[in-house]
């Protein structure tokens, strides 16, 4: 071998740096063998220094230098002085540092070397005796280290000479074992492990060869083995520190062992196993316990035993991993094994490696056991039981402490050993049942497992095993299997599998029948085939930009496509949609409730009923209550599927209200009891559960409306209606008297439930009414008896209760109580359905109690920290008690809303009286020290009893605020502010009740003025005004409020009240002074402002509209004008234009330019509009005013021309843009009808209630593409200003339209002055807006088809009358509107299409041709309203581009205008905080409405809001009808907001903006998801080719889930009933589905032509026979109760605000500005 073949063999860097630490023999083996074998002559042997790698010189014979001997050999002895020499370095070097531990490990490797070299030579341990013979420890060699050195040398020289050296050293091998065993050192004990290794190895234990001095050594081996069993086994070492590590010791010998097939009897094994699960207790029990400690000292030992933790851990794996089928055949060591390892498996601290080590074990003797060939069954050492066993144990493991790849490795391996035992056909057929039924489908892991392969594979088991059909399946998932080891995870997911496993999953999908169908878009004979096809479209390379795209490659393309859409099987849809139902539970739930009705259908009515009980008892399963918080959650599911069943399987009652409160189900469950309440009408339980589901939402009226459904007495029904609307002392008598007559025996047959309604409802009466007492004696008789559940409001009242007590430990038991009563109160919430406001009402009221007892708890806290320090700084209090003050200051501002039940102000405002009551007390002695602090309680509680009786005076509980105020304050003194407001508050109340008059002018008598200042000293005179005049001493009442006055003359109420005085003095003796007072003290007490008084401007307006000659009202308009806030007459604009052209206009016109200065925006719209209508009108009135004796004469006559009139710059610009017009059809006679009567004028005098439909097809065909009108609609423009002229001819027309439009003119030039580029803006707005959205010729003329079709409808002779003279002349008028020559000029490819075959159809003059009878009529209309419906819908887009329709608007850069619609709301608006127009939105959708079509145009404000704005063009002369009615709708909303019942059930009418453009054309507010009734109707007609669905079918499949429908219903309900109320109040009658616009988000309402009809004499014509009028589908949806619950009590809660005694004299006013 050449030196540097020696050099590359010999690397320094495999050396061990470990100084403990022996190299590993066996790695030398492995290099031997690659080494070339080196004869005994080798002349050189490479040694490294320790310093590094260098050579040293070669050993060399005497002779000349550099001359070395070839023939040279050391002998024997040179060969052992050698080896012995490198032992004696090896085990004399102390490898403590770096440079040691390398010579170290280079004597070792030289040791090896050498006896490659000379493997026969002599090896001695003398010195290594010695070293053994001397292992006491001392301070120059660790024992432990020379024990590691020696077994590392020992080993250098078993690897070369193991026979040899074992003959000749077998005395140091025996000698070296035992103090091995005594250190127990791990490192040690693999060298030693390895030693014996080779030991066993050369002479194998059973050999005969083996000498007995062997055999002597392996006894000794297993003495000491044995002898350290015992003593780690023994309980008395179980405490000792190195056990840990004497069984590691051991282990590692016993498995080294092993190896040499020298097996270690079982029960030492099971001994070890044993000891270490104690150990592996007690270890995690203390580290469990040291866990919960925070005592920072503990670091160290919990450190150390973390470390013996791991110990124990590592010497379990290895002793499990030693367990193998010898010691499972002893059947004690198999008992022992079992009940170990069931122990672990079953404690919850076990380490995630001894799990996956056991795993592994069983899954190792499992598949051992049944792998091994020729086995009989007798033979298995584990048994089918004991496998099943272990496999649930295992299944049952509790991995909450695995890391994310334990977990995944765990699932991996046992699911696969499940698998494998369920499905492999090598274990028998016997135990592949049994795991499968016993662990799979009770714990059912496998089909929740996370990996799709593995969880199909587990699928496949339980689909295999099932039969085929629907009801087998059904059966299965509700009956057979037990779903609770799923319970806590959307298990329906696995049970839709199994439904949709056995559909066909190789047959092509269909659409349903009733899809909407397109023709084939190239003829099947014509298709080239697929590989033609292909070949054709890969000529075309995908995205070239060189190869254009041809229309025959496109279709090719899309071809291509279709055929592959076409061959898509029913697998290519439902098996993507399983595994994303395993995803996500949504997609789940919904699924499951989609397929469980279809499938309930397919059922024989038997197999329903089988089902029936068993889903009964799924329902009642207690294991869904681990999804109680899931959203969704299976019960949800169930429930949902079983309400949309046909038939519905009946269920208990109880059940399905428990499932609807627990599982937040709440309007699912609703939905199913509201139909059993109607299927079983004397199953009292379901109503019971129904009210009780009511009762918990705090759906008080839908209670009310069902109890009053079932109810047996009168006094039942009435005294609900009474309790709905706040009468609580009437329903209370009502309650007492049915009570009463029961314990006489009057009501035997009444049910109890119905008498404990009565007792509950008095209780309710008797808490609103503050009858503590009554109830204290009721409750002395039933708290005995009462079961208290546990809710916030509990843990409230012991809070209560534990401060009230002021004991030591009362406020931290409040502390501990209230946050008991917070996370009780915030678990119900979560139990609340999600959409539901008014449910989370009363918890939001409770959450207040709860933080001011906490607040509560503070001040007391704040009150004796406080006395502490005042009582030790002699007086001086600085910032003492500020937390008390700051919470005395909040719960001021803190207060419930004013509609809020009373009972809510008693639970909070009482309690504080309480804690009011405590800081008197605490600060009683302070009076001269610190006055403050003394009167601090009294102060507040004066407000308090003050504040709780306003609020009950509010409520109409006059009777209650009046007691409130003589007993609740208990004390002599009261501040002057709180002390007058107890006497205005109890003269207020004594005020409106009855024989109280008396009481309370004395009351205010016997007050004191001279202690309060001046503003309540006039308010006081005020209210003896009041008094006085309401006992008729009008003289004294005058007196009173002129005292007022005098003493503050900015009082507002004061002069609303001589206002009001002064109105009724006027009106009693037409004394013109009265007047002219009246209007002084509205104008000043609007200056003054109060919401009130605000009311009082239509009456103004009235009075102005109605001056005297000598002009009283005027005069005194025109002085306090000035002082008067701009703002107040923006709600007023229309009605201050209408009186520009009446004697008023004068007075009007001042107001008009003071708006136009301020608020520029909120009256250009309509001026502009107003000037647009009035000019031509205006030139023509101007010519013919020449006296007034022939003034009604030219009216006539400029009626009968206004037909023909129109404005030219509004033709221009719709000429400009398509040819169409719009034409301004409104006659002078027609807009003096406007100004004087307000909305009724508008209608044009219709003479029956088709009139509006006539309308809108007269004015679609004048404006039908034809600049000149119809004869027909002149005539009928005509007749209708006649009729107006009538009704006009008694007020008078004294102002010309002339001097109006110049009027307005003059205003519009001020404007225009003030606000230059504003103007400029808004014209350009406009004008685009006006001429560039209007509808082309198709549009309109289905319009005209449609109002004629449904003109037809409401004909009584539909089928077999002769067609009408009306409906002939219409159609005539309409065929030369719409195929004039002027629209044959303009729009030629119309009139091509269509004249000839509608004039055909429908032209009267085509004899021939017209249809004889009405229904022949009908039909052709039908026809052509399909026709040119399929028409636009095809041949236009459904979305315009701005930039192609306008560019105006595109390139539009806005810096005034202001997004319309911000000054309709009744309060103050800056212009500078209002939200200006960024642009106009890039997309403009078309909006079809039963045959009408709009532009949609969007609005983005500079706040990033949207409004959205529908362009109607060719409006009817009763478009102005429609802003006037929102303009009522809006007044009386504020009513519905100032009045307790309407504002508590948020009554408001919906009122979208409406801008007029011109005179024909107007922006109206849309909602995009605005639909009608008819839409409705059609939609479900054409989906399902029959009658109308019921809406809650439509509704259901409109919104998002049972909570969303229930909003949208009570959402509904409310608009519905205003409008059904509006109806019959205003005599609106002729409402028809295409008119009603309802919002499917939201439920809004907004109904279109919405205004009363008059008949020829001008009165209003109402042929309503039935009101308030509801369709059987309406009251379906609403139930029956819903009905009498909802829109009942709705109405009469609107009905209330608006004839309450404060409201009802403004209703008057506001009624009169309308209907004149």
């Amino acid at each position: 071998m050449s030196p540097s073949k020696s050099n590359d063999e010999f690397n320094p860097a495999s050396a061990g740096t470990d100084p403990k630490r022996a190299v590993d023999g066996s790695s030398y083996s492995e290099d031997a063998s690659k080494r070339v074998k080196v004869e005994p002559g080798l002349q050189s042997i490479c040694v490294m220094s320790p310093g590094g790698a260098s050579s040293i010189s070669n050993i060399e014979t005497p002779g000349p230098s550099g001359q070395p001997d070839e023939e040279f050999k050391p002998n024997a002895a040179m060969e052992e002085m050698i080896i012995n020499f490198l032992i004696r370095v090896a085990l004399v070097i102390e490898p403590k540092d770096k440079e040691a531990t390398t010579m170290y490990g280079q004597a070792l490797e030289l040791l090896s070397q050498a006896l490659e070299v000379w493997p026969n030579a002599n090896v001695k341990f003398n010195y290594l005796e010695k070293l053994l013979n001397s292992m006491q420890p001392s301070q120059s060699k660790d024992p432990s280290t020379a024990l590691a050195q020696g077994l590392d040398v020992m080993n250098k020289v078993l690897e070369k000479q193991p026979h040899l050296f074992i003959r000749n050293n077998i005395n140091q091998i025996s000698q070296i074992l035992e103090p091995c065993f005594k250190q127990k050192m791990l490192d040690a004990g693999k060298s030693l492990c390895s030693l014996l290794k080779m030991v066993f190895v050369a002479f194998p234990p059973d050999a005969a060869s083996t000498p007995p001095d062997m055999k002597l050594l392996y006894h000794k081996v297993d003495d000491l083995i044995q002898k350290h069993i015992d003593s780690v086994t023994s309980p008395q070492t179980s405490g000792e520190d190195t056990s840990g590590s004497s069984i590691s010791f051991i282990l590692l010998v016993i498995k080294t062992l092993t190896e040499v097939k020298k097996h270690i009897e079982p029960p030492i094994l099971v001994r070890i196993l044993q000891r270490l699960a104690r150990d592996m207790g007690s270890s995690m029990g203390s580290h469990l316990r040291q866990g919960q400690r925070t005592d920072p000292d503990l670091a160290v030992s919990s450190s150390r035993q973390s470390a013996d933790l791991g110990a124990v851990i590592s010497s379990l794996k290895s002793v499990l991993k030693l367990t193998n089928e010898k010691v499972m055949v002893v059947p004690d060591c198999k008992r022992s094994v079992t009940q170990v390892l069931n122990s672990l498996l079953s404690e919850k601290g076990t380490d995630a490696s001894v799990f996956l080590c056991i795993l592994d074990v069983i899954k190792g003797w499992v598949e051992d056991d049944f792998c091994k060939q020729g086995r009989v069954t007798s033979n298995f050492f584990i048994s089918h039981k004991e496998i099943v066993s272990f496999l649930q144990k295992l299944s049952q493991v509790d991995k909450q402490n695995f890391s994310p790849d334990a977990l995944d490795e765990w699932d991996r391996k046992y699911l696969q050993l499940l698998y494998g035992i369920c499905a492999d056909s090598k274990y028998p057929l016997a135990l592949r049942q049994e795991v499968f039924l016993k662990v799979e489908r009770q714990c059912m892991l496998g089909l929740r497992a996370r990996d799709p392969d593995i969880r199909n594979k587990f699928f496949l088991l339980y689909h295999e095993s099932l039969g085929k059909s629907l009801y087998t399946r059904l059966q299965y998932i509700i009956q057979i299997q037990d779903w609770e080891a799923l319970g806590d995870v959307f298990w329906l997911k696995q049970g839709l599998d199994l439904l949709l496993a056995i559909l066909v999953e190789d047959k092509l999908i269909t659409l349903a029948p009733n899809s909407a169908r397109v023709q084939p878009f190239v003829i099947a004979s014509s298709v080239p085939d697929s590989s033609r096809m292909q070949k054709q479209v890969a000529d075309v390379p995908e995205g070239s930009e060189e190869a254009p795209l041809t229309f025959d490659s496109l279709v090719l393309k899309h071809v291509q496509f279709l055929n592959e859409m076409n061959k898509l099987q029913v697998a290519d849809l439902v098996i993507p949609l399983r595994e994303l139902a395993h995803t996500d539970a949504n997609v789940a739930y919904h699924l499951w409730v989609l397929v469980f009705p279809i499938v309930w259908g397919t059922l024989h009515k038997e197999e329903q009923v089988s089902l029936g009980k068993p889903m009964i008892t799924l329902l009642s399963k207690d294991y869904h209550k681990k999804q109680q918080a899931s959203r969704p959650n299976v019960a949800q599911a169930l429930l949902e599927g079983l309400q949309l069943s046909n038939p519905q399987p009946r269920m208990p009652s109880e059940l399905i209200k428990y499932i609807g409160k627990t599982y937040n189900a709440w309007h699912i469950a609703l939905a199913l009891l509201e139909s059993h309440v109607m299927l079983f009408m004397n199953e009292t339980k379901c109503s019971e559960s129904l009210a009780e589901l009511y009762r918990l939402l705090n759906e008080e009226d839908m209670r009310c409306g069902l109890w009053k459904k079932r109810s047996i007495t009168a006094e039942t029904r009435a005294g609900l209606s009474l309790v709905q609307h706040g009468y609580w002392q009437h329903a209370q008598s009502l309650f007492y008297q049915a009570m009463a007559k029961a314990t006489q025996g009057t009501y035997n047959t009444v049910p109890k439930a119905e008498m404990c309604l009565w007792e509950e409802q008095w209780l309710y009466c008797a808490s609103q009414l503050s009858q503590w007492g009554c109830i204290g004696r009721f409750l002395d008789h039933v708290i005995p008896k009462a079961q208290v559940e546990e809710t916030p409001k509990l843990r409230l009242i012991q809070a209560f209760f534990a401060l009230h007590d002021r004991n030591t430990n009362g406020i931290g038991d409040t502390e501990s109580i209230v946050g008991k009563g917070v996370d009780l109160a915030l678990e119900q919430w979560w139990q609340l359905p999600e959409m539901s406001v008014h449910s989370r009402i009363p918890l939001l009221q409770q959450f207040q109690q709860l933080v001011e007892v906490q607040e509560s708890a503070r001040i007391l806290v704040d009150i004796a920290n406080g006395n502490k320090l005042s009582s030790t700084s002699a007086g001086v209090h600085g910032n003492l008690y500020a937390d008390l003050k700051d919470i005395l200051e909040t719960w001021r501002l803190r207060t419930p809303n004013e509609w809020d039940n009373m009972s809510a102000w008693y639970d909070l405002l009482q309690w504080r009286n309480e804690m009011y009551n405590s800081v008197i007390d605490a600060f009683k002695d302070f009076g001269t020290t610190n006055p403050q602090l003394h009167h601090l309680g009294f102060r507040d509680k004066a407000w308090n009893v003050n504040k709780l009786a306003h609020i009950a005076r509010k409520q109409g509980l006059n009777d209650v605020c009046v007691t409130i105020l003589e007993k609740m304050y208990g004390h002599s003194t009261m501040e002057v502010q709180e002390a007058f407001v107890k006497i205005r508050e109890q003269a207020k109340a004594y005020l409106v009740m009855n024989g109280e008059l008396t009481s309370g002018l004395k009351l205010i008598n016997n007050s004191k003025p001279e202690y309060f200042p001046v503003k309540h000293k006039a308010e006081i005179f005020r209210l003896r005004g009041d008094f006085l005049w309401k006992l008729n001493d009008s003289e004294g009442a005058n007196l009173a409020y002129s005292n007022a006055i005098s003493l503050y003359k900015n009082l507002s109420k004061g002069w609303i009240s001589w206002g009001n005085y002064c109105d009724v003095a006027y009106t009693d003796t037409q004394d013109e002074i009265w007047l002219e007072y009246a209007v002084s003290c509205f104008l000043e007490g609007i200056k003054f402002g109060v919401s009130n008084s605000r009311g009082h401007l239509a009456r103004l307006l009235y009075l102005l509209s109605f001056d005297t000659p000598s002009e009283s009202v005027g005069r005194a308009f025109d002085k306090y004008l000035e002082q008067v806030p701009h703002w107040v007459w923006l709600s007023w604009i229309p009605q201050l234009l209408l009186s520009l052209q009446r004697n008023e206009a004068p007075h009007s016109k001042l107001v008009l330019l003071k708006i136009a200065t301020v608020y520029p925006q909120a009256l250009y719209y309509w001026l502009r509009t107003y000037l647009l209508e009035r000019r031509d009108v205006a030139n023509k009135s101007e010519l013919g005013r020449m006296a007034v004796a022939q003034q009604r004469m030219q009216q006539n006559a400029t009626a009968n021309g206004a037909g023909s009139l129109g404005l030219a710059d509004g033709n221009a610009r719709v000429q400009s843009h398509g040819g169409s017009s719009a034409l301004a059809t409104d006659s002078p006679v027609h807009q003096g009808a406007q100004s004087s009567r307000g909305i009724g004028s508008h209608d044009g005098g219709n003479t029956h209630r088709q009139e509006p439909e006539r309308y809108t097809a007269v004015q679609s065909s004048v404006h039908a593409g034809n600049d000149q009108p119809s004869q027909l609609s002149s005539s009928m423009i005509s007749e209708s200003s006649q009729n107006a002229v009538r009704r006009n001819g008694a007020l008078g027309f004294v102002t010309s339209a002339a001097s109006a439009f110049e009027a307005a003119k003059e205003i519009m030039e001020a404007l225009r002055s003030k606000h230059s580029n504003l103007a400029g803006e808004l014209e350009i707005l406009l004008t685009e807006i006006g001429s560039r959205f209007v509808t082309l010729p198709e549009e309109r003329l289905l319009a005209v088809v449609n109002a004629l079709l449904h003109r037809c409808y409401k004909y009584p002779t539909a089928t077999t009358g002769e067609v009408p003279q009306s409906l002939k002349k219409e159609l005539s008028g309409v065929c030369r509107a719409c195929f004039s020559a002027d629209a044959v000029n303009k729009h030629v490819d119309f009139v091509r299409d269509y004249k000839q075959d509608f004039e055909r159809d429908l032209d009267p003059e085509s004899t021939a041709t017209f249809p004889a009878t009405l229904s022949e009529l009908t039909a052709r209309l039908k026809h052509w309203k399909n026709v040119l419906q399929s028409n636009v819908e095809d041949r236009f887009p459904t979305v315009l581009k701005l930039e192609e329709e306008s560019r105006v608007l595109r390139d539009f850069h806005v810096v005034d205008v202001e997004v319309p619609g911000q000054y309709f709301c009744d309060q103050d608006i800056a212009p500078d905080h209002t939200v200006k127009l960024e642009r106009v939105g890039a997309d403009i959708p078309i909006v079809r409405r039963h045959g009408s079509s709009f532009r949609r145009l969007t609005l983005i404000g500079s706040d990033g809001s949207q409004r959205h704005f529908i362009v109607q063009t060719s409006l009817t002369p009763n478009a102005r009808s429609d802003e006037r009615i929102l303009q009522l709708f809006r007044v009386m909303n504020q009513m519905f907001d100032k009045h307790k019942e309407s504002r508590r059930r948020h009554l408001c009418i919906h009122t979208p903006i409406i801008i007029p453009v011109w005179s024909q054309v107007r922006m109206v507010e849309d909602d995009l998801m605005y639909s009608t009734f008819l839409e409705v109707y059609e939609n479900n007609c054409a989906r399902n080719n029959r009658e109308a669905d019921f809406p809650h079918h439509y509704m259901y499949k409109t919104l998002l889930s049972g909570n969303h429908m229930w909003a949208f219903k009570k959402q509904f309900a409310i608009h519905l009933a205003l409008s059904s109320f509006m109806s019959f109040m205003l005599q609106i009658g002729g409402r028809s589905p295409n008119k009603i616009l309802f919002a499917k988000n939201t439920g809004k309402i907004f109904q279109t032509d919405f205004h009363p009809a008059y008949d020829a004499n001008g009165m209003i014509e109402f042929n309503e026979p039935v009101p308030f009028r509801l369709t059987r589908n309406m009251q379906a949806f609403f139930s029956h109760f819903g009905v009498e619950g909802l829109i009942v009590s709705d109405m009469c809660a609107a009905a209330q605000a608006v004839v309450s005694p404060k409201q009802s004299q403004h209703l008057w006013h506001q009624l009169a500005m309308f209907f004149p």
